[in-house]
């Protein structure tokens, strides 16, 4: 007989296969274990099935009606927030907080809520909940930096800032890993707004540096896979295709899926939050359905992993990978007549948006290569990639997506709208109004209204955002030029 804590451990150890396996067993000697299904809406999660790891969450929860199982409302509330209903999260999150009042784990979902929530007043209730509990709590800490309500310059601080510095520098300290680049992330940050530029960039360049001992592949390492991209996608991949491609056009104007890709830290949110300013827009925000279950379909359909797979596609092919798309992204927002995808790594499957989606609208956004490399350096992102953590790998995937973006320029000429963020930061009306007609929709003054905003942004932007459209983050790398040489090097640009 499997054993229900046998299975969360495999989940918990990352063998999820074989954990949904033991669970699916647990469940056909007894439908309505609660634990089995708790954990198989956790494999929905894992999967990107959000609206199934819903359903089986809120039967868990009728299931256990006296609600003493509050992980079960806390996974409700990230089911909730991956489906845009925000309501919803946070009564699941008051509802945990009130079934085990007193959780640092309770406390730090609301926190978090909050701060992304942009109620920086109810986020700091909830982190200084955490800090009576525990009084040298690195999240807790992590999360005062990230929504500036802790400074150098306070003296009244400075004494919970010294604690946590010791906390991160002594042999003595016990720190996982992730704590240590949480912290060292946070210092470099604090040590910036107080205008310490070399104590800053020794906290990022140890962030990332931890970080990058945790990858066990480079960029150079995927040079392979960027050939790829270039040869699975020529004049021929489309023209074959393209009858059939105008037919699927006039049948799925039901939903217009709105793509915005490039480089992380070029903007990208920037634009997604004034596009829902538009009554005719909704945002999934950074989703995973490309990468998911499409490139699944694909390796299912022809045998061939993407993006190999994907010039093996046939009309039909294209078509039900298309289909299932737009029915994943149709149930983020059911009323919305465009819908925002805003994974910035989807540029790499341009062509294949053109293939399933040749409705769909894409727009890339492009920042200066300087500050947007300093920009990804300088920022602490969940995702094991090189990319993120390496000056010289930073200047090097550059050029390969460069390289691909010039692809689709010139195998899909008329495919994408290309924006500058310098442009929409000084021209913002103007280049709003471009982007929307290349939607096909008209200008409307509230997508220009952001500052204040209550609206959820999940990303590293939420809390710059809030302040509305801001001129002042060029050149920002200019603090630390000095540095910065192997960047400028991999870059091939000079100072």
């Amino acid at each position: 007989m499997v054993n229900i804590t046998s299975a969360h451990q495999c989940f918990n150890q990352g063998n999820i296969a074989q954990a949904e396996q033991m669970y699916r067993q647990i469940l056909s000697e007894n439908k309505n274990n609660v634990e089995a299904l708790w954990g198989m809406g956790r494999v929905a999660l894992t999967f990107n099935s959000y609206q199934r790891a819903y359903e089986l969450f809120k039967r868990c929860i009728s299931l256990n009606s006296t609600l003493k199982q509050p992980q079960y409302l806390l996974s409700m509330s990230e089911a909730c927030l991956h489906l845009m209903r925000f309501e919803e999260a946070e009564q699941a999150l008051l509802a945990a907080n009130k079934v085990n009042g007193g959780s640092v784990a309770t406390f730090t979902a609301l926190a978090i809520f909050y701060c992304e929530m942009g109620d920086f007043i109810q986020a700091g209730t909830f982190i200084k909940n955490i800090l009576k509990i525990v009084p040298a709590n690195v999240q807790a800490f992590c999360l005062l930096v990230r929504c500036k309500k802790l400074t150098l310059a306070n003296n009244s601080e400075r004494e919970f800032v010294d604690d946590m510095f010791n906390k991160l520098t002594l042999s003595t300290s016990v720190l996982t890993k992730r704590e240590k680049i949480l912290l060292h992330f946070s210092f470099a940050e604090l040590f910036h707004e107080n205008n310490e530029f070399e104590k800053a960039f020794s906290h990022f360049t140890q962030a990332n540096a931890l970080q990058r001992s945790l990858i066990n592949f480079s960029v150079v390492d995927m040079k392979d896979y960027f050939d790829s991209l270039l040869s699975s996608f020529t004049h021929s991949t489309f023209q074959q295709l393209e009858p059939e491609l105008e037919l699927a056009e006039t049948q799925k104007q039901q939903l217009t899926p709105i793509f915005i890709v490039g480089q992380p830290r070029s903007g990208s949110t920037l634009l997604e939050q004034m596009l829902i300013g538009h009554s005719a827009i909704n945002s999934g925000g950074e989703l995973p359905f490309m990468a998911g279950d499409i490139a699944k379909g694909i390796y299912q359909l022809t045998g061939k992993h993407f993006p190999e797979g994907a010039s093996l596609l046939d009309n039909k092919q294209c078509r039900i990978l298309g289909e299932h798309y737009l029915k994943n992204l149709q149930t983020l927002a059911p009323s919305s007549k465009y819908i925002i995808d805003k994974m910035p790594a989807n540029y790499q499957s341009i062509g294949l948006i053109k293939l399933i989606l040749p409705q769909a609208k894409i727009i890339h956004i492009k920042r200066d290569p300087i500050d947007v490399s300093w920009s990804i350096f300088n920022n602490h992102f969940e995702s094991l990639e090189p990319y993120f953590c390496s000056l010289i790998e930073i200047g090097q995937y550059h050029h390969l997506y460069q390289k691909i973006m010039d692809n689709w320029q010139a195998v899909l000429p008329n495919f994408v709208h290309h924006i500058s963020y310098e442009q929409l930061v000084e021209t913002p009306e103007v280049e709003i109004t471009k982007v929307l007609a290349f939607c096909k929709l008209e200008f409307q003054s509230s997508c220009l209204s952001m500052a204040g905003s209550k609206r959820y942004i999940r990303t590293l932007s939420d809390i710059q955002l809030r302040e509305g459209i801001q001129k002042n983050n060029e050149k920002k790398w200019l603090s630390y030029n000095k540095y910065l040489q192997p960047l400028f090097d991999a870059l091939n640009v000079t100072s």
